[in-house]
């Protein structure tokens, strides 16, 4: 009897330690306005509805912030707002990234480059313009994969 306990223990430990998976991983934050580089620690963690992605500054705790994803309906969720997908792509480092935008404001349009296993990209019109990136970036790179964005923003259609 009281092997069939810890069978049952060892059970439930595995089933909860596989509903919520947290993966933390380095990344380097480029500016599209300064040449500084920021580093950054994401923490991913998921479950059955969501997918929560934690960037954390390693230096400054202030600008730590959080976008969550919802499965059922594809929308991102950061700072109190709601990103809807604009049905166009954009390609980096062989991964396919989706291009957000908040529908609600047209005054202060805000753009996320998001990709459900790599997490944010970009984010263009939040404070300041950022990529996020886990490999070093050249200041010419930068500039290129800025400008790429840019252009993909080119093709979305406005309802």
């Amino acid at each position: 009897m009281k092997y069939v306990h810890f069978y049952y223990l060892g059970l439930t430990l595995l089933m909860l330690s596989c509903a919520n998976k947290k993966i933390d991983v380095a990344l380097f934050k480029y500016s599209l306005e300064t040449n500084t580089v920021e580093t950054y620690l994401l923490n991913t963690e998921n479950n059955d509805s969501l997918k929560l992605f934690r960037y954390q500054n390693l230096k400054d705790s202030i600008p730590n912030s959080r976008v969550s994803y919802a499965y059922s309906n594809q929308e991102l969720r950061s700072r109190g707002r709601t990103f809807l997908s604009t049905g166009t792509q954009y390609e980096f480092e062989n991964l396919v990234f989706t291009i957000y935008q908040e529908k609600t404001s047209n005054a202060n349009l805000i753009t996320l480059v998001f990709n459900e296993k790599y997490g944010l990209l970009a984010s263009l019109g939040f404070g300041k313009h950022f990529i996020f990136s886990k490999e070093p970036m050249t200041p010419k790179i930068k500039e290129y994969n800025f400008k790429r964005i840019f252009r993909s923003l080119n093709n979305i259609k406005i309802e």
